[in-house]
């Protein structure tokens, strides 16, 4: 299930890129060729990028694909980086807690206001915060379960070796580590 729900906001995400593309491209056409301004491209352009960091974080949560400290990782014994990576679901799982909670705070102190050119209820955009906050929960929830079962977190990008060795025939390029850690 949780794999279809990022399945979904990859493909959101995609679509909200593609949109603010092609509204800022109509409006540099509309102004530059055809002198004719387009007020709302600007905050639709704008509310999109806003609402598409919070689609794209979540996605990325599923992915465990946000900053690592993955030279802190390096200096820590193998046998503490479950301990780590608990730690580390626990940081997200606060965090999106407190995602949740002022996410909700905000969108009801500005339910009220309207944005300026497109009169829309500012309500709507502050309502991406704690959504994306409950789909962060449940995929680093899932992650913690996952650690805590004895799994790991998913893993990206690689460590290159300090003193990689070459193998293979003159010229060849060396082979490099690729050992990933939290």
């Amino acid at each position: 299930m949780t794999n279809l729900l990022k399945f979904i906001l990859q493909w959101v995400a995609a679509l909200m890129l593609l949109a603010i593309v092609l509204i800022v491209l109509s409006n540099v056409f509309f102004r530059y060729f055809l002198h004719v301004g387009l007020g709302w491209t600007e905050e639709a352009a704008r509310f999109l990028l806003i609402a598409l960091t919070f689609v794209a974080a979540a996605a990325a949560v599923k992915e465990w694909g946000h900053f690592q400290l993955l030279i802190a990782t390096k200096w820590i014994p193998e046998k503490y980086h479950r301990l780590v990576q608990l730690f580390a679901v626990l940081v997200v799982l606060l965090l999106s807690v407190i995602l949740v909670r002022y996410g909700i705070a905000i969108t009801q102190v500005s339910w009220f206001q309207t944005s300026p050119t497109m009169e829309w209820s500012m309500g709507y955009l502050y309502s991406i915060v704690p959504a994306s906050g409950v789909v962060m929960f449940l995929f680093a929830l899932e992650h913690f379960v996952n650690v805590w079962r004895g799994g790991s977190l998913p893993r990206h990008g690689t460590v290159p070796d300090e003193h990689p060795v070459t193998h293979g025939p003159a010229g060849s390029l060396p082979e490099q580590r690729t050992d990933q850690w939290l």
